[in-house]
């Protein structure tokens, strides 16, 4: 081979110029991960798992950051409720928000090219979700980032899914904390849903709308940015930069706005719903219907991450029927309002509310089955 073909051959120098986005996109991923996953959320799920069998506040919310008196009015446990909820959410969902962004601002400069099969899709957002950490809520705006971003749909339920129910700590709390037949069957039917129901659903509406499931491309703009890197990768460290903050915090602030009025709305939903049900006369009937309504009332409730492991557990010491036990750790925390008000305004309505009703006809079945 002469010199010139073996010159040829060789790989060019890494020059840092060239690669200003990516480094800068890389470790803002990075600080993001290591503050979520190490200052906050591993070591809460850590204390969560070692206090698996004592009482939380409620379904909703496991403390009281603002102490609700039982005599206290309708109105005010509604509120002091709603203020606890956004209290256990907010890290979470702060979060969300920023990794969202993250997400969106990626995918705007480097577009996912991830391949047309539906199902192995849907496995790969479950294994990028699995350690990730945040609840079925807060994985809303990551998800939505995704799917503003063009991302696939299929990857981002995956990814929705996964995260709060596949963590290795939740794993092991709820194979410690409850009986092996209802941890082995709630994660079949995970596992069903992110590998044959989600794409299954998704290939399904797509073939009969004749298009793809996306985001309305108006909510952000659909197209790529322009990297504009010069023959000699000239462009100046400050100008990237500057660009990176201005695309970011415009994604951050477009997930902003619809997350905290949905986070409001589910707030104040989750706090009537603890307050106006009288959950200990439901819980004491074994009647079909009585399940029915429960499973639709745990499947519309938002609750943070292994909350629904605690609060099974919960019901499991002090009694309560087992089909309740598992049809709460089947539908509490694995869906919620939040994800069906995602879907519904941002991907498909026929797909939230395919999603919905499974979770409430499962959660169902289960309860009269176990």
């Amino acid at each position: 081979m002469s010199t010139a073909a073996f010159s040829s051959h060789r790989r060019k120098p890494f020059r840092v110029q060239c690669h200003y986005r990516p480094v800068l996109l890389i470790g803002i991923g990075l600080l993001l991960l290591c503050l979520f996953w190490f200052a906050s959320r591993y070591p809460q799920l850590l204390q969560k798992a070692a206090h698996v069998n004592n009482d939380v506040a409620t379904m909703a919310y496991g403390k009281e950051a603002f102490p609700v008196s039982p005599s206290a009015p309708a109105w005010q446990r509604i509120l002091l409720g709603a203020l606890n909820w956004l209290d256990g959410m907010k890290i979470g969902m702060t979060f969300g928000i920023l990794f969202g962004a993250l997400l969106h601002t990626v995918l705007r400069y480097f577009p996912l090219k991830i391949g047309n099969n539906l199902y192995l899709n849907s496995l790969k957002g479950a294994l990028i979700g699995a350690p990730m950490g945040v609840c079925a809520n807060c994985a809303v705006p990551a998800a939505c980032g995704l799917t503003r971003g063009k991302g696939r749909i299929e990857v981002a339920l995956g990814f929705l899914f996964s995260s709060p129910n596949f963590n290795p700590v939740v794993m092991f709390m709820t194979f410690t904390a409850l009986p092996l037949s209802m941890g082995l069957t709630k994660y079949a039917i995970l596992l069903f849903t992110i590998l044959v129901l989600v794409p299954g659903v998704i290939g399904w509406l797509e073939k009969r709308q004749g298009k793809p499931l996306e985001s309305p491309g108006h909510l952000t703009g659909g197209e790529a940015c322009a990297l504009n890197l010069g023959p000699d990768c000239q462009e100046k460290f400050g100008a990237v930069a500057k660009e990176i903050v201005v695309e970011y915090g415009k994604h951050a602030w477009a997930l902003f706005k619809p997350t905290i009025t949905t986070m409001i709305l589910a707030s104040v939903v989750s706090s009537a719903l603890l307050v106006l049900v009288p959950w200990k006369t439901l819980l004491a009937s074994s009647h079909p219907l009585t399940m029915l309504l429960l499973s639709f009332l745990a499947t519309l409730m938002p609750v943070p991450i292994a909350l629904d492991v605690m609060f099974a557990n919960q019901l499991q010491r002090q009694g309560v029927d087992g089909g309740y036990v598992m049809m709460f750790l089947m539908t509490l925390g694995v869906y919620s309002i939040l994800p069906s008000i995602y879907i519904w305004r941002e991907v498909s309505r026929p797909l939230a509310a395919i999603l919905f009703g499974f979770f409430l006809l499962v959660g169902w079945v289960l309860g009269l089955v176990f």
